[in-house]
């Protein structure tokens, strides 16, 4: 193991710049839209998605710096995902087989 980690070391240490994997830094929120998005979050984790979605745009008003922007957009990616109701068919399929009320769709006699 010892050997392992020293050989895993020295090709890590070796490598050029171009080829290191970084690891981005974390968006932090700015102090006045930190406490909006918390709780936004308190929201999603409640299935609280309009209102948490509410929280969000008043965040968007009071954005001040690029990563306030990223995580306000992270958000409201997590409210959409989150708020898809999978039990309705949706109304457009690439073969046309359902429509919006979940019965097989009609095709047309032209």
């Amino acid at each position: 193991m010892k050997r392992t980690t020293v050989v895993l070391l020295a090709l890590l240490t070796a490598a050029p710049v171009q080829a290191r994997i970084t690891i981005d830094q974390p968006h932090i929120a700015s102090k006045e839209v930190g406490p909006l998005l918390r709780e936004a979050h308190k929201m999603i984790a409640a299935k609280n998605y309009k209102a948490a979605l509410v929280k969000v745009n008043e965040a968007e008003a009071v954005q001040a710096t690029p990563d306030d922007a990223y995580v306000i957009n992270q958000f409201r990616q997590a409210i959409a995902a989150a708020s898809v109701d999978r039990t309705k068919p949706t109304c457009t399929t690439p073969t046309g087989l359902t429509n919006c009320n979940g019965l097989p769709a009609v095709k047309s006699q032209h």
